[in-house]
């Protein structure tokens, strides 16, 4: 018989809603050092994810040194100064100064996790790749799994860490330079880094963002 698990008490139900509900987003971070103990507890939980056929197609690259992270933002900010001579961006400067400052958030922060997703190797993803479809019929009717695990994940990871009492930023805008950063980080194929989370003490007041009514959601 398999094991049975008792269900939540009433105080467990409200204590996770809690964290769940309470605001952890924030722009800006203390100097505090995140104890490895915190980092590993928190990557740990965001392993419990659910994630497509069960394949845990994520890994994690935790960044405290200063130097590295630093050398990231730098790689970032090129990336940035080459697609402002790019002609159809080249008068976006608004845009632009406002990608960059969400593609930076990842370096204010004591800690930065990275985020790194693999192949899922799903059965149906094989039996896409044997019946010959292109890489756009493929993306169509596969629709990613290994990006909607290494996002369950996350998801965990932010909670976690909020739990702890840590507020974090979840953010893709580094991405656009994601081949330099990966070659900063010894990322090889097939992992593909996907996010990056800040995470650190709060330096101001985390604000909830304005939620969809759920009749329109659900």
């Amino acid at each position: 018989m398999g094991t049975t698990h008792a269900h939540l008490r009433s105080s467990d139900r409200d204590g996770f809603e809690n964290v769940v509900r309470d605001p952890c987003r924030v722009r800006h971070f203390l100097d505090d050092e995140v104890p490895r103990a915190d980092v590993e507890h928190m990557v740990e939980l965001a392993m419990c994810a659910t994630s497509t056929c069960a394949g845990q197609a994520w890994r994690f690259i935790a960044i405290r040194d200063r130097e590295l992270m630093a050398a990231m933002r730098d790689v970032v900010l090129e990336r940035f100064d080459e697609l402002a001579l790019t002609p159809g961006l080249a008068l976006q400067e608004h845009k632009r100064t406002a990608a960059r400052a969400q593609a930076l958030q990842f370096a204010k922060a004591p800690l930065c996790i990275a985020v790194l997703a693999l192949p899922s190797g799903s059965p149906i993803e094989q039996l896409l790749e044997l019946a010959g479809l292109t890489r756009e019929e493929h993306e169509r009717l596969c629709v990613r799994p290994e990006l909607q695990s290494a996002g369950a994940a996350v998801q965990l990871l932010t909670t976690s860490a909020h739990s702890l009492g840590y507020s974090c930023c979840w953010t893709c805008a580094p991405i656009v330079a994601g081949e330099g950063l990966e070659r900063l980080l010894g990322v090889e194929p097939p992992a593909r880094l996907v996010a990056l989370v800040a995470v650190g003490k709060a330096a101001e007041q985390p604000e909830a963002s304005q939620r969809v009514p759920l009749e329109r959601t659900l």
